[in-house]
């Protein structure tokens, strides 16, 4: 099983009783799941039973879902046009132009054409379409889990890319840490010969000794060591990797191992007292910040 992306579209269309159906599921990321609907006005009462559906389908993301009913194959859908708002539109319009005229004179254009009508929202109305509301919300329940299906197939295929492309942006992880360990002996090595020129430089009329030098030496060298750093780095891209391959939902999950992994790098660049490895260092950062941005999307 691969891990899913929140990025997907569905789409059903199906014609019950001589009506079209067009049902559009639309899915991008979100930290939570989110869910937006455009449906018609008599269906109002079947939104909660359609966002159920959704929510056993789709653990995180924004969700819009659109119904539209077309033309069916005899004709158009029978309709109707609110007479009560197209009165109350018109008597308000007129109120309004009568009183803008009174103050601005012929400026103010007095003509309502058919398109300001149709711009009022509603203002035709489906009236056939819901006689038989039982088939009908069988109907749509089913179309929906059919664009479903087409989200989560999207989703899937998606998230196998992102799988993939994280999988190569991880081995990239771990080519920079290999270098790292092969600067990390040298370093400790130049550290600890400009250590001691320091001291003969402050100690010039004293002798040193050489087994408290070195004592001290260890001291800063613990100080300075990036081993356990970079062993926990190598251990979360461990994790993050088999979470990749576990497959579903892991998005959290990865965002979890991504901060622990920008904390590692930004404490090795804090430490190594190296100008190459320190380069690396943001050489880490820059591409775990990359993997973040694409991990965003991962549900």
């Amino acid at each position: 099983m691969s891990i899913i992306s929140m990025t997907g579209f569905g789409k059903s269309e199906s014609t019950l009783n001589g009506t079209t159906c067009v049902i559009e599921v639309r899915s991008v990321n979100s930290r939570f799941l989110e869910i937006s609907s455009k449906i018609p006005k008599n269906f109002a009462y079947l939104e909660n039973d359609l966002k159920a559906i959704i929510k056993d389908k789709l653990v995180r993301g924004s969700v819009n879902l659109s119904i539209t009913l077309g033309e069916g194959a005899v004709g158009n859908i029978p309709v109707c046009y609110n007479k009560t708002a197209v009165s109350k539109f018109v008597e308000i319009t007129k109120d309004m132009l009568n009183e803008m005229q009174a103050k601005y004179g012929n400026l103010i254009e007095h003509e309502i054409k058919l398109e300001h009508i149709l711009a009022i929202p509603e203002v035709l109305q489906f009236t056939d379409v819901g006689a038989d509301n039982e088939a009908w919300a069988a109907h749509l329940k089913n179309e929906l889990s059919k664009a479903l299906d087409g989200v989560i197939a999207m989703r899937e295929k998606e998230g196998a890319n992102l799988a993939a492309d994280l999988t190569k942006r991880v081995a990239h992880l771990e080519d920079v840490l290999a270098k790292i360990e092969v600067l990390d002996p040298q370093r400790i090595e130049t550290w600890k010969a400009k250590f001691k020129e320091r001291v003969d430089a402050l100690m010039k009329d004293s002798e040193i000794d050489d087994v408290r030098l070195l004592q001290e030496a260890c001291i800063m060298a613990d100080k300075l060591d990036i081993h356990e750093e970079i062993t926990r780095f190598h251990s979360h891209n461990k994790l993050f990797l088999d979470a990749l391959k576990k497959g579903g939902a892991q998005g959290k999950n990865l965002g979890f191992i991504l901060q622990e992994m920008g904390r590692e790098a930004n404490t090795l660049g804090t430490k190594c007292q190296s100008a190459e490895i320190a380069a690396l260092a943001i050489e880490l950062k820059n591409e775990i910040e990359c993997i973040r941005e694409q991990s965003l999307n991962i549900a």
